[in-house]
């Protein structure tokens, strides 16, 4: 019997990946994929945060916008640009933007906190809105907004609500951007160096994805450790992880791909993975571009596309004893 598709998920039926149609990457390491090196910590040289250049977008509009402001419109431009997409394309109130970040507000909190200044842009309730605030002014987007803030699991979890908007038929197309910035509050992070590994590297990243009958087999998974407010023993933390995990079919399996805050989270993570599934492909993500919290699913994703991978693809995140998890199918 041939399947119907619904005509609200038929989109690009003849891509790979058909459901996302372009991304766009700005890190510490450069441009794009091709600039994130085979080994980052040799590459960092002992290096504790790795800054993004600032693109140079001339627009009198632009003149007061924040690093964070710049970083993420120019992240949205490289997707159109990979993307062969029009501003027209994106404009209007069929386009959404989720937002996703565990940082980039930081820099304008810090500012109002050290540097007596009261203006509106610095004011902390307001900081978090400045950079999607900008970007739906730039490209004429007035379809649904997300803004996410859950830490370093912010970025699966905007991957999935831009999934259920497209899949609910509430937008035609979906920009998921995700920023992380470090070097403007350098000392705040100095001071919490236990909480996050090094090398911290600065990311802008954005795809756009479409609708599509695959985004139908993504799934979302999110647990909690033992819930403790204080951080938990190992056990504690991965016991989450392993409730997360424990009834996601592995045949279908091609790659799981790890987002942790810090190189010893990952490590304890993976050895617990292998133990639950000794034969499946793991990568830790910060081997590939240092920490980027938010954005390092955004990266994974890319990363496994341009890999080709037969089947799904497995996205899991950790903050603290928080652990989010997307499964998502690629198709040849």
């Amino acid at each position: 019997m041939k399947e119907t598709v619904p005509a609200h998920l038929a989109y690009h039926t003849e891509s790979p990946c058909a459901a996302v149609r372009g991304w766009g990457l700005l890190t510490g390491w450069g441009r794009g994929l091709s600039s994130l090196p085979p080994s980052v910590h040799s590459a960092a040289r002992g290096q504790r945060i790795l800054p993004v250049a600032t693109p140079p977008l001339a627009s009198e509009r632009l003149r007061r916008a924040t690093r964070e402001c710049l970083l993420g419109i120019a992240a949205v431009e490289a997707a159109l640009d990979h993307g062969e997409m029009s501003h027209a394309e994106v404009a209007g109130s069929r386009t959404a933007l989720v937002f996703a970040s565990a940082s980039a507000y930081a820099a304008a909190n810090w500012t109002f906190l050290t540097g007596g200044t009261e203006t509106a842009l610095h004011f902390p309730y307001t900081a978090p809105s400045a950079v999607p605030g900008e970007v739906t002014i730039q490209f004429g987007i007035t379809g649904p907004y997300l803004t996410l803030l859950s830490g370093a699991n912010a970025g699966i979890e905007a991957l999935w609500q831009a999934v259920t908007l497209l899949t609910t038929a509430q937008c035609d197309r979906a920009i998921v951007l995700g920023v992380e910035t470090f070097q403007d509050c350098a000392e705040l992070y100095a001071a919490g160096r236990w909480l996050l590994g090094t090398p911290l590297t600065e990311v802008a990243a954005c795809l756009i994805l479409e609708r599509h009958a695959s985004l139908a087999g993504v799934r979302y998974g999110a647990a909690r450790g033992e819930g403790r407010r204080r951080p938990a023993p190992t056990q504690s933390r991965q016991s989450g992880l392993r409730r997360l995990v424990q009834d996601e079919p592995v045949p279908t399996l091609a790659q799981v791909y790890l987002c942790a805050p810090t190189t010893p989270a990952g490590q304890r993570a993976a050895q617990d993975l292998h133990g639950h599934w000794p034969g499946v492909a793991l990568a830790l993500v910060h081997e590939r571009c240092g920490i980027c919290l938010a954005c390092s699913p955004l990266i994974a994703l890319m990363l496994a596309i341009t890999a080709g991978l037969p089947g799904d693809v497995l996205l899991l995140s950790q903050w603290w004893d928080a652990w989010s998890m997307l499964r998502w199918p690629l198709h040849k």
